[in-house]
């Protein structure tokens, strides 16, 4: 079957199922309708926070367009498309779209210049003449993931269904987390295609490289289940930098050019049948809900109205006592919420315990190096190593309890999850069992939202006129530099800590935050799909009951139209599994 042919019977599918399906099923429907047109694919970049995914985009576009952060980004997606030139426009929430510099960026997808995203950014898109976006890529930008930034605000995770294929990025220190190996074993199966890329590998030596990259590929072939993991070592530094520089044997030996005709290749062999086999898999995905649907409307159609009844009563029964199965796990789940936050409070309290101490030390032999200077100048120097030392200390601290915060909260929100859906579990199998016919599961994914408020305050509140200042300018030119030099001392002694103890009440702040709206998020996602679950059966049971109670010849009528609907269905499903057949044949 060729392409084109191909593409004419998904398309045929999808205008056949847009009347059927909901306005968000639509919007779907419509983008994979809008990509086999136009013969493009996502692929999409996916890594976890300081992997250097935006080092990676730019060093593939040649130049540093998008920003990078010392925290996470805000949860907003960025399209790179083809253009002749570079263009960059915003499109809003509330729909609308603005054309905005490429030097504005920033302003709409970092977190100090668009705090948890209160511009109501839905998307960046912005168009760009490098040639691996010519051969037909809209390469996408997402959130930081892991099995714990699986919502990421849903914006992520909500974009997985339109990747067709995927980068996703290790790095040598450390290679590969298991939050990284949750997250791939939950996306591996539903993407045609990932190329893991191992940078940073300009940070160790050959045999350490050799060393990581047969750990990392070891544990993805044991977390995937597959023997052919291709993994391409690169350092997006070295080639976004040579790049800039012109200076192509740098290029070169970041081993980016491997990775690039890698990609080309697919592209060239490949892409056509991605696109395919990707778009009717989604439709696939749809239909299954769609036929459950009208299998249940028919078998409880034609079920005694007196069983039905009872039945129906019987499913009141049981949804009732799974729902306070499922308040007992929320109670759970919120108690061992609270103590993740305990535990931030005390790694707090501990840091700033610990660290006042090293930091006054270290600013002691700042000190000591520089107290031949004059007083003011001395005074300035060390309020500067001051705001320097807390920066890398803070941003040090923050990065490790980012990563210790998302590991125990995937594993609570994983075992609330996997609890949940455990109920979920009962209620399909009663369904089954009432009207026989299977329920489509629900997946249901967990995370810590990546969005941060995060800041840190290092400058002193202004005074009034400084009056503070102009005391200490002329005390420190009068008086004797012994008297000055244990007047700084004392100063530090006093503003260390407390500059310690706000910053540490920031972090905090900013971590039960995120927990706390992660944990929200998560609950109500289980409840929406609990209640999507119940509503489901329960409407198709009742619009039935009612059918039963009208006369014959307007059930005959109405079956025979639920009867017609799924034999167009089927007919569809056989269709598109036939032209994943044809296509899965001609990749092999």
């Amino acid at each position: 079957m060729l392409f084109e042919e191909a593409r004419d019977r998904i398309n045929q599918a999808i205008a056949t199922l847009a009347p059927l399906v909901q306005e968000h099923s639509r919007e779907a429907l419509s983008d994979l309708e809008r990509k086999l047109k136009e013969n493009k694919f996502n692929l999409v970049v996916l890594g976890e926070f300081k992997r250097g995914k935006t080092t990676f985009i730019n060093a593939l576009l040649g130049e540093k367009l998008l920003p990078s952060a010392v925290l996470p980004l805000t949860s907003i997606v960025t399209l790179l498309e083809y253009g002749p030139q570079v263009e960059a426009e915003v499109h809003f929430l509330d729909g609308k779209v603005e054309k905005i510099t490429p030097q504005e960026i920033k302003a709409y997808v970092t977190e100090k210049e668009n705090p948890k995203n209160e511009k109501g950014v839905k998307f960046v898109r912005v168009l760009h003449p490098a040639s691996i976006l010519k051969k037909g890529i809209i390469l996408v930008d997402t959130p930081g993931v892991g099995s714990l930034y699986e919502n990421n605000t849903d914006v992520t995770y909500g974009f997985l269904p339109r990747v067709d294929a995927g980068v996703f990025l290790l790095t040598v220190d450390p290679p590969l987390s298991k939050e990284e190996i949750a997250f791939l074993k939950d996306v591996y199966p539903h993407v045609e295609r990932i190329f893991f890329v191992l940078n940073k590998v300009d940070y160790v030596d050959a045999d350490d490289l050799n060393e990581v990259m047969e750990f990392a590929l070891g544990n993805l072939k044991e977390a995937l289940g597959s023997n052919h993991i291709p993994i391409y070592p690169l350092s997006a530094k070295n080639a976004l930098e040579g790049r800039i520089q012109g200076d192509e044997d740098r290029v070169k030996k970041s081993g980016i050019i491997q990775l690039e005709r890698a990609l080309e290749d697919f592209l060239l062999k490949e892409k056509g049948s991605i696109v395919l086999r990707s778009s009717a898999n989604k439709v696939l995905a749809l239909l299954s809900t769609l036929l459950f649907q009208v299998d249940l409307e028919i078998k409880a159609a034609t079920t005694p109205l007196d069983e039905l009844e009872k039945k129906i009563n019987r499913f009141q029964e049981i949804k009732e006592e799974i729902a306070q199965e499922r308040r007992d796990s929320e109670f759970l789940f919120k108690g061992e919420i609270d103590s993740l936050i305990k535990i931030v409070s005390n790694d707090m309290e501990r840091f700033g315990t610990q660290k006042v101490p090293r930091i006054y030390q270290k600013l002691m032999e700042v000190f000591q190096a520089n107290k031949h200077k004059g007083a003011l100048e001395l005074s300035k120097l060390m309020d500067k190593a001051m705001k320097e030392l807390l920066v890398k200390e803070f941003d040090d601290m923050v990065i490790q309890e980012n990563e210790k915060v998302n590991a125990e909260y995937s594993r609570i929100a994983r075992r609330f999850a996997d609890k949940v859906n455990g109920i979920i579990d009962q209620l399909m199998t009663l369904a089954a069992e009432l009207f026989e016919i299977p329920l489509e599961r629900f997946q249901v994914e967990e995370s810590i939202t990546e969005e941060s408020a995060l800041w840190y305050e290092l400058e002193d509140r202004p005074k009034l006129l400084d009056l503070e200042g102009a005391g200490k300018f002329i005390s420190y030119s009068i008086l004797p530099s012994a008297v000055v030099h244990k007047m700084i001392k004392t100063e530090l002694q006093k503003k260390l800590p407390e500059k310690v103890d706000m910053n540490c009440g920031r972090v905090r702040s900013d971590f039960v935050d995120r927990i706390t709206k992660s944990a929200m998020e998560l609950r109500w996602g289980m409840e929406q799909k609990m209640n999507q679950t119940v509503a489901f059966v329960e409407k198709a049971v009742q619009k039935a009951k009612g059918l039963r109670e009208k006369s014959q010849e307007e059930v005959d009528a109405a079956l025979k139209a639920l009867k017609e609907k799924k034999a167009l269905l089927e007919g569809i499903k056989r269709d598109l599994k036939g032209i994943l057949e044809q296509r899965k044949g001609k990749a092999a």
